[in-house]
């Protein structure tokens, strides 16, 4: 309890304020429900035709699986940033870096697509200015966002279970208008192509995807570990489950009434509702369009949110610079504010040079591969720790089939996860129009030369407004090389075929938290982490040798490394040692953090020889 509480008062993390209900209707909101049911909803039914709702519910299933793996990586991870963080904790830093700029681009993208998506519905009911439904919905959306997540969650609360009592009403009105006969999606006497399933099944699962909006805000949740796993599970199931019996609903009201979808007009949902719900349609359109400004705020909220909070996590980590770790009454002021005007302007300039239909598909269709490819980095870093915990977990019981598989039940979860989500990515990506994959393409390559900038700005020594004491002692760290950083302790090296208690017993006599695993030819082949054996028994630790547990990979330094890049491998890569190589690959040495540390002591010590000003006068 007190680690607890200490870690939700760290300086550099938001206040937790948020529980599962607050959790789960701000990420419900996220997904625009009835915005998202007349838009993506719409082409779904007009591809799936009768087996709409069977295809929402295999789209709904498949969503699951992404967000399974969210539950999974949120038992490990408690602060802001999710996906960023994931990448950047499970993977490496570089990764951790694209992956929080790919959400960026995703998260705000998705919020303006449904701003503009509402803004299109609306004056498409009512024929009102494009510019004044902008500024209805993007002014209090910016003010909750500014104001912080917990005045935009008790928002959420109320306009979201307001939307849920619309769409079963709606449903409920449906059938009754169908004089209460209902039908029986049969994929068998229903037949459709298997490209129009394909296509249903893409376009079903762009509706529950509001989940991916909460693992950024972790940082500000109650007990995140099972909040945000539940609130990210329960928002496809319940939005799943909503949309299928909406759809459900629409398609059998056509059925009775003898109506085709592709004759209901341009948006097929829309006007059915204006259409074809008799008295109550005009009640209904007003509702919807009420309900579509609604949609627009929420989703701007949930994701607006998620995007300042993961602008934030990056300033933490110095990803960005640390201005946007900013913070003021608990807030990411720096985040909010940048996320604010992104979202303003960028919109803005869209539905004044195109139609808005135009806009909305632009937004949604590059944010929708944006979304793809994040996940499919969040399950790469499920994978990774999955193989670790799997590998480890099979050193303590039976290696009976059974056990193997639930050993490795988060990297099988995983794996299905990626093939699914690559699949659907390549498929996206493929059959949508070639400029909008471009700009997708265009961002990720953007990010790699941001990582690569990052690397040679923070590599390059800045030393123009050094004095000449601290000058003294660059000139003596730019000199260390690894070779000269070793001479302070014992290399720490075991071999493969060593036994576990021979490697701990290595490590605890040379005091090191790990040692460089090499080959019979003394070749560096991996990096042996004392923690990881830490669950075994000790009679798995006698018989158990070096090369049958889980490795880190081996990082090779060459003997002139500098101090400065060595630091930055042992922050990228977490291992408690490099290895020094020669010009054959085989091992020359260890360079262990202490070893650095007491390097850069020796510098400091230098610098105190120097003759000081006193610190009082």
């Amino acid at each position: 309890m007190a680690d607890q509480i200490k870690e939700d008062h760290q300086p550099d993390e938001l206040k937790r304020s948020l529980g599962l209900r607050d959790v789960f209707f701000l990420s419900f909101g996220g997904m625009s429900p009835l915005l998202s049911l007349l838009t993506y909803g719409a082409v779904a039914l007009e591809y799936g035709g009768p087996l709409a709702p069977l295809i929402m519910i295999i789209g709904m299933l498949l969503v699951l699986i992404n967000g399974l793996v969210v539950m999974q990586l949120s038992k490990r991870f408690r602060t802001t940033g999710g996906y960023y963080t994931y990448a950047f904790q499970a993977l490496t830093e570089r990764v951790g870096l694209s992956t929080g700029w790919m959400y960026l681009f995703y998260s705000t993208l998705y919020a303006m697509a449904y701003v503009v998506g509402a803004v299109f519905i609306v004056n498409t009911i009512f024929g009102i200015s494009s510019y004044l439904i902008f500024l209805v919905i993007i002014i209090p959306a910016i003010a909750f966002l500014i104001l912080g997540v917990r005045p935009s969650s008790k928002y959420a609360v109320y306009t979201g279970i307001i939307e849920i009592m619309v769409i079963v009403v709606i449903f409920a009105l449906s059938i009754t208008l169908a004089g209460g006969s209902t039908y029986i999606p049969d994929p068998i006497s229903m037949h459709i192509s298997s490209g129009y399933l394909a296509l249903g099944i893409l376009f079903a699962m762009s509706i529950p995807t509001g989940y991916g909006s909460i693992a950024p805000i972790s940082g500000e949740i109650k007990d995140p570990e099972k909040t945000v796993g539940r609130a990210a599970v329960s928002v496809i199931m319940v939005g799943g489950a909503l949309a299928t019996i909406f759809l459900y609903g629409i398609y059998n009201l056509l059925l009775h009434l003898g109506i085709s979808v592709s004759s209901t007009g341009e948006l097929p949902i829309l006007g059915i509702l204006e259409n074809h719900f008799s008295v109550y349609s005009y009640y209904i359109i007003i509702v919807v369009a009420i309900a579509s400004i609604n949609d627009g705020i929420l989703a701007l909220l949930s994701f607006g949110s998620a995007a300042s909070r993961t602008i934030f996590r990056m300033g933490v980590d110095r990803s960005f610079p640390s201005i946007f770790a900013k913070k003021i009454r608990d807030q990411p002021i720096a985040g909010n504010i940048t996320v604010s005007l992104v979202l303003f302007f960028i919109p803005l300039v869209m539905i004044s040079r195109l139609p808005n239909e135009t806009a909305f598909i632009i937004l949604g269709t590059i944010a929708s591969l944006g979304g793809l490819f994040i996940h499919i980095i969040a399950d790469f870093s499920l994978i990774r720790i999955g193989l670790r915990r799997g590998k480890r977990m099979l050193l303590r019981g039976a290696k009976g089939a059974w056990s193997r598989i639930k050993d490795y039940k988060e990297v099988i979860l995983a794996i299905t996860a990626s093939i699914i989500t690559s699949i659907e990515l390549i498929y996206a990506s493929y059959s949508t129009v070639l400029v909008y994959s471009t700009l997708f393409l265009i961002w990720i390559v953007l990010g790699y030369i941001i990582v690569d900038i990052k690397d040679i700005v923070t590599k390059t020594p800045y030393t123009s407004k050094l004095g000449k004491e601290d000058r003294m002692i660059a000139e003596r760290i730019k000199d260390l090389t690894s070779l000269k950083v070793r001479r302070a302790l014992p290399d720490v090296v075991v071999s493969l075929d060593d036994t576990l208690q021979q490697a701990i017993q290595k490590c605890v006599s040379l005091d090191s938290q790990g040692a460089a695993v090499v080959d019979k030819y003394n070749n560096p082949v991996r990096t042996f982490i004392l923690r990881d054996v830490f669950l075994l028994s000790e009679q798995e630790i006698a018989k158990t040798r070096v090369r049958d547990i889980w490795l880190e990979q081996v990082v090779t330094i060459d003997r002139n490394t500098g101090v400065t890049d060595m630091i930055k491998l042992f922050k990228e890569y977490r291992v408690p040692v490099l290895c020094i190589i020669d010009e054959n690959g085989k091992l020359a040495g260890t360079v262990r953090e202490r070893e650095v540390l007491m390097a850069l002591g020796s510098s400091d010590t230098d610098k105190s020889n120097v003759k000081q000003k006193p610190l009082f006068q």
